[in-house]
């Protein structure tokens, strides 16, 4: 039942009920504008998007001034109180608490998530079994939008199925493995490529005793995948099935959902003494049931040793696995953003870079629908405020998390409080690492020492670093030493919670060589959680192995950490004290500061030498490609919080400096959300200081990264905000030619690659400009199906490549010209361009684009007869697009070079497979060109598997559209495919 008499479906056919009567919306156009409108219940949809769900890509004229009059027909036939309202942007529909059946099932679908994860399974079954009610057949199912079908049906169909594949596991839970049998015979004939629907049948099965149904079920699985996919059952399904020929217990357990446990947490600290109380009294909470705890204490005190050791003594409680992540909430680093730390955390639950949204509300809703029904124990650590946890918070009452902070965070959750050690405890420390000789021999001088060091874990830390290794006499002496300190500590007032930290580091720091302490305050300056040898190198002005051997001595002093190889750290506080030492001894910070950043911006420049030659090289490389990227992969961090660092404090055109180095690695390795922050600080930078160019350069950063996020329109919106100067106009125009081509939109991009192509001719302009211009031409023709015109532009521009030594722009003309010689039969040449192609990429690195061009040369390597070849080629392209995730365009080329594989082979079924999913993917993207091909491709799939009505459909609908977006080769393609089907 409803809160009010309105009802509305959509899940099925279209529902509109007021006032209890049925209100018929006859008119199709108005029933798409009213299922657009339903889907966004409560929010504005902007007319933008109503337009694109009634005409399509290509509206009429008028289509802005039409859509007003069908939402005044449909306020009309909704009658009172008026339910749609006109926003700023658009239209609004506003409907009562649960009158919407989508919103019911989402609701119940949570409440039951929430049942299953505090195992109350009966309710939980009722509850999903009320959320499947609210279906009432396919979703908009008398709604004629070709648009709302291809995105939004696929993704309500989707959460349909999660829920059922929910409702099974809590039915195996409740042991009624009968009904969840006969449930799943029906969705895996209905659905023979989803491996849950596969696993949950196997188990289900043996559970009743049928081992041998079980494994026939598992013989069906693999036939499927292998007919549909070429690929084998994956490592969950496999696991499923060695576990039923062996006979492991663990089958008779509740079935577990597919889910790969991740283990985030540091090693156990080394001599870890004492917190016994506290120790039981946490453990015992999280052992007991998920909780919340907060560890606070001041600095030092070993909040972050506890909680990584209570975390590793009730890990076996949260199988699902454990998340860490040092917020930095102390630190002189920056603090990492709620972004950061849940893009971090999606990407460690192996959700692809694709599919981990921008928008923090997104963000959060993506982590907590990850860890819903799961028990993962998740560790906070070095949080400052309440606003920098609450979104980190799961959720789920499954999941249990461990706070630590230096102050008591007001949050519902256990507080527990660290102070020192005590007396026994601190001398236990102590005797521990120096041995028992020297325990017994120097009892009470240990005492006196641990007592100095005021009980403090760190200050004891620090203090054993000077003392290993020492005869009994030193320890005495450094004991006497100790006790006298310095004006530093004699200055510290008695309350002060570092002041017996600081008489450790005055000793330890009083040690040390000049040298050594020269490097030791500078190290104070580092912007990222740690830093390298070469990083200290730079710091100091001096030979790397100089700065190693120094690091080497403050390693020894425990004045920092060691945490990689030839990379190091230091704690919080030891950065306020390196900080102190800097200001006491006048070091000239600001230099060091600068030699630091020029370092990174030095060395980030010539790993862009190495892995893109055509941006302008500087010198000869004096690196391998693996050592660029492997440099890229450790400096990430602190070349981002450089960035940000220079955007807030200077010198600004540091910041985009370090952005336009570093740019085309992070956005290519998933690390969007991170670089998305970088680029936004260096905006503001370059906004600040007034500098056109590089604001420019900036917001093409934006554009170019949510171009390969597949959001085609956000790509446009940055670039028409955009006015370049002459200097930069070249990048500008040629991201506009990019994005308009992948919109289908020929005559801006032609224009745009024309522009593009007077400015690489002027004077002093770099080589890749013009060569940029000729491929993105020559691309447009062949889209056009213009082939001899495209040909000649990128011979053209292949031959400027090759004697500008430009690895990826030849890569790319090479590429394009092996897909023209595919498209005019010439498959051996095409090959031949395609491999040539795929080498140079494998030296640039650039992954994304040696996956789109395998697909390619799949293509031309199955039309040329070598479809064993194809396949091969075809699967590795699918393997490692997946793996990177973050571009739904190159997906759908391999997921259609795939299926024209498949049907030479003589599967059809699994031909057709394989471009539905291109579609479904080319559609999600914007990327007519892909939709246009996956609609010509599966027209020969569906009439070799026997499906001639759907086959007819699909050359309709291909060549409508191929005839309105001007892509003259599938055109015709569509056009011969339509003659021999009538």
């Amino acid at each position: 039942m409803t809160l009010s008499q309105d009802e509305f479906g959509v899940l099925g056919s279209l529902v509109v009920r007021r006032n209890g009567r049925s209100v018929p919306v006859t008119a199709a156009k108005h029933r798409i504008v009213l299922a657009t409108l339903l889907l966004g219940a409560n929010r504005s949809v902007p007319a933008s998007d109503l337009i694109r769900r009634v005409w399509g890509e290509t509206p009429p004229d008028r289509a802005a001034q039409t859509l007003p009059v069908y939402v005044m027909r449909l306020r009309r036939t909704l009658g009172e109180p008026q339910l749609i309202h006109t926003t700023p942007t658009g239209y609004r529909i506003d409907l009562p608490p649960d009158a919407l059946d989508l919103h019911r099932f989402e609701a119940l679908a949570d409440e039951g998530a929430a049942l299953a994860a505090a195992e109350d399974f009966t309710a939980a079954a009722a509850v999903y079994e009320r959320a499947l009610e609210c279906w009432h057949g396919p979703p908009l199912a008398d709604v004629p939008s070709e648009s709302l079908h291809e995105t939004e049906a696929p993704n309500l169909a989707e959460q349909r199925l999660r829920v059922i594949s929910e409702l099974a596991d809590v039915k195996l839970r409740l042991g009624r493995c009968d009904e969840v049998i006969a449930d799943l015979r029906r969705l895996t004939a209905q659905h023979p490529l989803r491996e849950r629907f596969w696993s949950q049948l196997m188990v289900a099965l043996y559970r009743v005793d049928r081992q041998a149904d079980a494994l026939d079920a598992y013989r069906q699985a693999s036939t499927a995948l292998a007919r549909e996919l070429g690929v084998d059952p994956s490592d969950s399904l496999r696991a499923v099935h060695h576990a039923i020929l062996t006979g492991d217990p663990a089958l008779h357990q509740p079935a577990a959902s597919k889910w790969a446990p991740v283990s985030q947490l540091p090693a156990p600290v080394g001599n870890f003494v004492g917190r016994g109380a506290e120790l039981t009294r946490v453990t015992g909470l999280l052992t007991r049931a998920p909780a919340t705890v907060v560890v606070c204490g001041p600095p030092g005190v070993g909040k972050t040793a506890f909680a990584i050791s209570v975390g590793h003594a009730v890990r076996d409680r949260y199988p699902d696995g454990q998340l860490y992540v040092n917020l930095r909430g102390h630190s002189t680093s920056p603090p990492l953003s709620t972004s950061a730390v849940l893009a971090r955390f999606l990407r460690a639950m192996d959700v692809r870079a694709d599919h981990i949204p921008v928008d923090e509300e997104e963000l959060v809703r993506g982590y907590r629908a990850r860890l819903r029904g799961r028990r993962v124990l998740i560790t906070l650590d070095n949080a400052a405020s309440v606003d920098q946890v609450l979104p980190l918070l799961p959720g789920d009452p499954g999941c249990s998390v461990v706070i630590t902070s230096r102050n008591e965070l007001r949050l519902p959750a256990t507080t527990v409080r660290l102070d020192v050690l005590r007396g026994d405890e601190a001398w236990k420390l102590l005797a521990r690492t120096l041995g028992p000789e020297a325990a017994v021999a120097e009892f009470d001088a240990l005492g006196e020492l641990a007592r100095l060091c005021g009980y403090l874990p760190l200050a004891l830390r620090i203090a054993l670093g000077n003392l290993v290794g020492s005869p009994h006499a030193d320890i005495a002496s450094y004991v006497e030493e100790l006790r006298g300190g310095d004006r530093l500590t004699a200055l510290a007032v008695d309350n002060d919670d570092t002041a017996a930290v600081r008489r450790a580091f005055d000793l330890s720091y009083a040690a040390l060589t000049p040298d050594a302490a020269r490097l030791f305050r500078l190290a104070g300056l580092m912007p990222g959680p740690d830093f390298s040898v070469f990083g200290a190198a730079a710091l100091l002005d001096a030979p790397e192995d100089v700065a190693r051997g120094l690091l080497e001595d403050l390693a020894s002093a425990h004045l920092v950490q060691r945490v990689g190889v030839d990379r190091f750290a230091l704690h919080d506080l030891l950065h306020d004290y390196a900080a102190d030492r800097a200001a006491a001894a006048d070091e000239d910070v600001e230099s060091a500061r600068r030699r630091l950043f020029d370092w990174y911006l030095r060395t980030a420049i010539e790993v862009g030498d190495v892995l893109y030659p055509e941006l302008g090289v500087s010198g000869p490389p004096r690196m391998s490609p693996d050592v660029a990227r492997a440099w890229l992969d450790a400096e990430r961090a602190s070349v981002l919080a450089a960035t940000e660092h220079c955007a807030a404090h200077g010198p600004l055109p540091m910041a985009w400096q370090l952005i336009n180095a570093v740019s085309g690695y992070l956005g290519s390795h998933g690390h969007h959300v991170e670089f998305l922050s970088a680029i936004d600080a260096a905006l503001g930078a370059a906004r600040t200081a007034g500098d056109r160019d590089a604001e420019t350069r900036m917001l093409m950063w934006l554009a170019t990264e949510h171009r390969n996020l597949g959001n085609l329109r956000a790509a446009q919106r940055y670039i028409q905000s955009n006015r370049p100067s002459e200097r930069v106009e070249w990048l500008h125009v040629g991201l506009v030619g990019i994005v308009h081509m992948e919109l289908a939109d020929f005559p801006t991009a032609l224009a745009s690659f024309e522009r593009m192509m007077e400015l690489g001719e002027r004077e002093g302009a770099l080589p890749h400009v013009r060569i940029s211009a000729l491929a993105g031409l020559g691309a447009v023709r062949l889209m056009r199906g213009e082939l001899e015109a495209a040909e000649a532009l990128l011979t053209e521009g292949l031959e400027l490549a090759r004697a500008a030594d430009g690895v990826n722009i030849e890569a790319a003309c090479a590429a394009i010209l092996g897909r023209c010689r595919t498209a005019a039969g010439d498959y051996r040449q095409a090959v031949e361009f395609l491999r040539h192609a795929l080498a140079a990429w494998y030296r640039s690195g650039a992954r994304h684009s040696r996956a789109e061009n395998m697909a390619h040369l799949a293509a031309a390597l199955c039309l040329d007869g070598e479809h064993a070849e194809a396949l091969r080629a075809a699967q590795r392209a699918l393997a490692l697009v997946q793996e990177l995730g973050g571009s739904p365009r190159i997906e759908s080329e391999v997921h259609n070079a795939l299926g024209l594989v498949l049907r030479h082979l003589g599967e059809p079924s699994r031909a057709v497979a394989a471009h539905l999913r291109a579609l479904e993917l080319a559609a999600s993207a914007d990327y007519r060109y892909g939709v246009v091909r996956s609609h010509v491709h599966l027209i020969r799939a569906l009439a070799a598997d026997g499906r001639h009505a759907e086959a007819l459909h699909h050359a309709r609908t291909g060549h409508d559209l191929a005839s309105n977006s001007g892509f003259g080769e599938f055109e015709q393609m569509a056009a011969t495919a339509l003659a021999d089907l009538t």
